[in-house]
Order: C-alpha cells, then structure tokens, then sequence
C-alpha cells in the first residue's frame, strides 16, 4: 500500500550482479520525505540498476528497501506503483493521441452510475490535481501536441494521482531548454511541499545545487558519499565521481583570430528556420553557437554541411565558392559532421569500432575493391590508444560502450580522413563528467593542432571553457558576438532571448 505518511526510503546494503559484472555492491542511502536528493556517477556507476530496482523491473540480490522501518517487497514495476513510487523516466511513455486527462487517468477513469465514462468529472479532477501541484496544462491537450518538458509533467502529474511518495527523475533536463528547465524546478518544489521525495538522477552538476538538498555519489557500483549540498562544492562532487581531480579549464592561444581564415559563410538561408547568416572561421579556432531550443543551431550546422539545402548565400572553403552543395561536396573539402542524435544517426548499432571508424573513408583501405581488413584495423587501434577509448578491441560492438567513448570513435572517423574543419553538434550531450572532460580535452588539443572547430552546444560551461568566439542564435539568426573571457552567461542568456 501508498505510504504518504512516510519519514523516509531507506536503502540498505543493496547488491545486484549480471554475468561477469556487479553492478551494485553494498550500496546504502537514506531519501527523505519533502526533500530533493540527487543521485550522480558516471555512466556505469550503478544509478540505472538502483533506479531499476526501486521501480520493480530488477530484483536485488541482496540488502532490503523500507519505509522507515517496514520493508518492502518489490517484485514487479506494480510493487514499486503500489508502494507508491514512481519513476520519470528520459523516454516518456505516455499515449500521444489520448489527452492530457486520459493519460493522467488512464486505469481509473471517473465514470457514472450506469458505468459510462464522465468527461465533466474527468476534466474537473485534473485540473483540481493541477491546481495542487501547481501546473499550467489544459486538460483536453493531445499528448502528441505538447512539449517534451509539458509531457514530463504529465507524468508527474500521474505519480501525484497515484498517491506517489517518492518520485524518481532520471535525467528530466536532458532534452529541456532553460525556460522549461525552471518550469520543471517550480514543480519540484511544490512536490517537495506535498512531502513527496524526489530522488533527481542527473549528470548535471550545476542544476543540483539548484535544486537538491543532498548528493549522493556511486562509483563502479559502490557507494562513494553523501553530503548536504550546503556542504558541498562541484569540485568535491567531481573527485568523487571520477576518483580524480578533474580540470575543466582550457587554455587557448591568444591571437587565434588573427590566423587564415579557412571558411566564409556568406547570408545563408534555407528552409529550415535559417535566415541570412554569416561568419567566419579561423584555422584552429574554436567558435562556438549557443542558442535557445528551437534557434536554429543544428539547421545551422546541417546547411553548412550539405545536409540541408542553402536557399540563398554561398560558402567558401579551400578558395571554392559554393551556392549549391552537398555533404560529399563539403567532405571533399575536407569537413566532417557530427550530429546531436548520436545513437539515431551517428553510430551504427549493429557494427563494431573499427567499422563504425572506418565508414566515411572505406576508399582509404581498398585494395583493387576489396577493403583491406588489416590496414583498417590498425587505422581503429590507433585512434583507440591516441584518444584512450576504453575498449578490450576495435572488434567489439559499438553498443556495448558508454556515450564518451562512442563519441571519441564518432570524432576518430573523420579524422581519418585528415580533417580540416569539425561541426560538432552538442558533442558533450548524453555523456558523464569524466568522458565529457574527455571529449573536451580532445577537442581542445585537435584544435591546437590546427583543426577548426563549429561548436554547437546548449551547455553554458562547455561554450564558454572553449570558445574562441560565441555567436548567439535566435530565430534562425545571428543575433550577438562575444569574445573569449569578455563575455557572461547572462549577457548570452539575453542575446538568446531578442
């Protein structure tokens, strides 16, 4: 049964192993009602199979779960709804074409006497569970006409009608802008206020001293500490979640803008929300765009590269001017692309590293048509020790590695191909604080090299550790330029925004 009267869900000694890998060993934590508590650690740490078993798809091994002092038996996910927790997973498994209300009321519908469904009562009672919790939605909305932000609070809403004590959010910011990432902090704390605990799965680190009251950190399925965040601080966090002390700071040459200039883009546009853009990129210079969901960042990157059709404008690279393109036209010259949805369009699931290294340059190992199978090889285990890409072959499934590593190979097939100048959309998206430093680190040191870089990210801290330049983006336009150490958040936050 629902404990809504509960002081807090006590983990206790909880172990869980697979074959050939212990995923938790001994992993206790205390979540108490009305409170936020954070839960961090890079991928692999662990935090996805406690979630798991809290939610009833994974059974423990060994420790137990309670409410206070009663232990719960979870067996299945309708244990862990009927004990009252509720889990906001990344991917929203709501039904698109039913409504708001429907979906929120969705195995207990409000009906009359004769057993026919009562609209009025089912319109009514959502909005008097949105009114408690503080949401702004209409009830009769389509689920596939809201956001994603507005369907994560749908499901919010649902572990609140379910009586929920603890609700658990996994990742809830990663596809949010800033706006709707307030909105979602608002909600928060009006769940903290019904003494509900929120147990807030992120790899973002600033957003924990938003909004959490305390941290718990997991390495390599163990658990490391816990703190108050009062008592706390990103450095400390960082150290124990990657058993090190990570620095995040970047240095970059001072004259960079003064070096060649080795593309112009000249008042593009295109019909996908871009409209008369233009700028310029130096050899090894990182510029970096940063802009608001919706502003036009990757239609920018995928014009550029050939992916989308330039309406008007032009493009120079390597002395060549180009008012009609296409991506084999951009990696002839030397340009390489890599897109924000890495697991949709930039790995191949069902390949291995080397395949997925070697995939834009397959003419590189031909021998009289045949791909020579050695030289390939060696090409991936170079690039696997250059950029330590934690892997025990370049023969295994690319699947099978965490997101930094994937991104490192993703990074690696165009270098193959002697890259003059990277889109990197989001390249950071989906990754823990030690890969990202990693991939940062990468980018850095590719770009000291002489490697030009078009950056697009929406993280603040990333865009502003390595950028060269920062040109703003909204509504499909440039709107400001900044300077490298001449600029602040909230100066970017305002350009994004006119």
């Amino acid at each position: 049964m629902v404990n809504i009267n509960f002081k807090e869900l006590n983990i206790e000694s909880v172990s869980k192993s697979f074959p050939g890998v212990q995923a938790l060993d001994n992993v206790s934590m205390k979540i108490s009602a009305g409170k936020v508590h954070a839960l961090m650690g890079e991928n692999g740490a662990g935090k996805s199979t406690l979630i798991k078993i809290l939610a009833g798809a994974y059974s423990k091994d060994t420790g137990n779960i309670l409410f206070d002092q009663n232990k719960l038996n979870i067996r299945n996910p309708n244990d862990s709804l009927n004990y009252g927790i509720k889990v906001v997973y990344q991917e929203i498994s709501l039904i698109s074409e039913f409504s708001v209300a429907e979906n929120i009321f969705l195995d207990n519908f409000p009906t009359n006497s004769l057993g026919v469904m009562n609209w009025n009562k089912l319109y009514k009672d959502t909005e008097e569970l949105f009114n408690r919790v503080g949401f702004n939605l209409n009830p009769k909305s389509k689920i596939s006409d809201l956001s994603i932000s507005q369907q994560q609070m749908v499901e919010i809403a649902r572990a609140v009608f379910k009586n929920a004590s603890v609700v658990i959010m996994d990742e809830p910011t990663s596809s949010l802008t800033p706006n709707e990432i307030e909105k979602l902090f608002t909600v928060i704390k009006n769940l903290k206020q019904n003494n509900i605990a929120i147990l807030y799965v992120t790899h973002k680190i600033d957003e924990i001293f938003k909004i959490a009251d305390e941290v718990t950190v997991l390495r390599d399925g163990q658990h490391i500490s816990n703190k108050l965040i009062s008592e706390t601080n990103e450095e400390l966090i960082i150290k124990d979640m990657v058993g090190r002390t990570v620095n995040a700071t970047f240095e970059r040459p001072k004259d960079i803008l003064s070096a060649k200039t080795v593309m112009k883009v000249e008042k593009i546009s295109s019909k996908n929300k871009i409209k008369n853009v233009s700028f310029d990129l130096h050899e090894g210079e990182i510029l970096g765009f940063f802009g608001l969901m919706g502003a036009g960042r990757t239609e920018l990157a995928k014009a550029v590269f050939g992916y989308d059709k330039i309406t008007e404008g032009q493009i120079e690279v390597n002395n060549n001017i180009y008012k009609s393109f296409n991506t084999s036209t951009m990696v002839n010259n030397g340009i390489g692309y890599i897109t924000e949805d890495r697991k949709g369009e930039g790995i191949v699931k069902d390949m291995n590293l080397r395949e997925n290294m070697s995939l834009p340059s397959l003419k590189i190992f031909e021998d009289l048509f045949i791909i020579n199978r050695k030289r390939e090889k060696k090409a991936a285990d170079e690039y696997i020790k250059k950029f330590s890409v934690k892997t025990p072959s370049s023969e295994r499934l690319i699947t099978l590695l965490s997101g930094g590593n994937q991104q490192k190979v993703l990074v690696s097939r165009w270098l193959i191909r002697e890259l003059k100048i990277i889109i990197l959309d989001e390249p950071t998206r989906g990754v823990d604080i030690g890969a990202k430093t990693e991939v940062l680190s990468l980018i850095n040191d590719l770009a000291k090299q002489g490697l030009s870089v078009l950056l697009m990210t929406s993280e603040m801290n990333d865009l502003l550790s390595l950028s060269d330049r920062i040109l703003v983006m909204a509504d499909g336009k440039i709107s400001k330029e900044f300077y490298r150490g001449k600029v602040t958040q909230e100066e970017i936050f305002k350009a994004s925004v006119n």
